[in-house]
């Protein structure tokens, strides 16, 4: 897009926003692209800011995102959704061949995570140019999943701009590594009884170790009952066919997609957070099965030829409060990491759910106990309730009496 256009769906008002981004925030001679940036639709003036991150695995946000979605994140706060560069509508012809091949190189150091890190930071800068932030005022900072590692990178550059933070079901690419962990914990890891069933599964039949794999992950990502969920397909003969067939159970589905050119920023950063664990995992192998690293082998292609990104993250230097929220039927990263990233801030605190990935329990409690902290934080009465409430699991022990 020219930069003096908009998208004809989007039209510049005081929600929808347009701003000049750096292609390469490193080399900026080498041109610019016309990045933009969402207001939630109760946003006010004065009220505390939350920039609500996410990274380039799903595209969450475009010209006409699904603001209800995010609204159950944290009710009327004050939010900010920014448009993820390799992500529709902007997609750089840059990243491709004369060929027309995607060039891995180039797109992982377009798309990658340092380059968003900068767009959420020149955002900000405009946010204040608008007057929307005061001078010299902070923000709050959410991010989940994959975000959440973004969270922690914009943190580790620019903390200085945030008041608190929400790094929710999330995980530590440098801190697994120093613990000598992977960066999402193996199966038999999450679950040993699943992991036994599914490795007599591959000794007694011939099964499609991806595939499985596949639909034992998003099941779990989705069921706060995962580790029953999957030891019911187990035990059922491992055939998985009735999920296969459903397009969120579907591996050959998520293969076709992630072929489309929007999809080259999730490959990105996909190879970012996982990289170093797939260049030495060996799939198929039954006593070692990564439900992800599984099928992220089959999907990532060119992008495992590149070298993995070197994760360098100073936690100890924000001095901000830190919330980690963390599930103990997450499939996707271990409450051990959640506590470890708890214990790396100087000013945080671990809570802790009977849930899955998705935090699908409670949403309502959920929405209140997130607002609470990000506009009041860990003195606040409100969040205090809410964080001593019983479905919090990583409260305090109290005195006897």
């Amino acid at each position: 897009m020219a930069l003096d256009a908009y998208y004809p769906e989007m039209p510049p008002d005081d929600r929808h926003r347009y701003l000049v981004l750096p292609i390469d925030h490193t080399a900026p001679e080498r041109g610019s692209y016309k990045g933009f940036y969402l207001l939630s639709p109760g946003f006010r003036r004065g009220a505390p800011v939350v920039f609500l991150l996410t990274d380039g695995q799903m595209e969450l946000v475009n010209t006409h995102p699904d603001f209800a979605f995010f609204d159950k994140l944290f009710g009327e706060v004050s939010y900010v959704l920014i448009g993820v560069r390799g992500h529709a509508p902007t997609l750089f012809p840059e990243v491709y061949r004369d060929d027309g091949s995607l060039d891995p190189a180039t797109a992982m150091a377009l798309y990658g995570s340092d380059q968003q890190v900068e767009d959420i930071e020149a955002v900000r800068r405009d946010l204040e140019r608008s007057g929307d932030l005061p001078p010299d005022s902070r923000i709050a900072i959410f991010g989940a999943s994959g975000a959440g590692v973004l969270a922690q990178q914009y943190l580790a550059k620019h903390g200085r701009h945030v008041t608190r933070t929400i790094l929710q079901v999330t995980g530590a690419p440098d801190l697994a590594r120093s613990r000598g962990e992977t960066f999402t914990p193996a199966f038999a890891e999450f679950h040993p009884e699943g992991a036994a069933l599914l490795r007599a599964c591959l000794r007694n039949g011939d099964v499609d170790t991806a595939g499985l794999s596949y639909v034992l992950y998003q099941l779990a990502r989705a069921r706060p009952d995962a580790r029953q969920a999957q030891r019911e397909l187990l035990q059922d003969g491992c055939s998985a066919l009735l999920y296969r067939i459903r397009p969120q159970y579907s591996l050959a589905l998520m293969k076709f997609m992630m072929r489309a050119p929007s999809a080259a920023a999730a490959k990105v950063r996909w190879h970012e957070l996982a990289g170093h664990d797939l260049a030495r995992y060996a799939p198929g192998r039954p006593e070692t099965i990564n439900l992800m690293y599984e099928f992220a082998a089959e999907v990532l292609g060119e992008f495992r030829e590149m070298a993995p990104k070197e994760f360098q993250i100073d936690r100890a230097g924000f001095d901000g409060e830190v919330l980690v929220i963390s599930g103990t039927e997450d499939v996707v990263f271990s409450t051990a990491i959640g506590r470890a990233l708890a214990e790396a801030y100087p000013n945080a605190r671990l809570a802790l759910f009977e849930d899955c990935h998705r935090l699908s329990l409670h949403e309502d409690y959920y929405r209140e106990l997130r607002a609470a902290f990000l506009t009041g934080g860990f003195g606040s009465s409100a969040f205090q309730r809410l964080y001593d409430d019983p479905r919090q699991l990583d409260r305090p022990a109290r005195p006897s009496p």
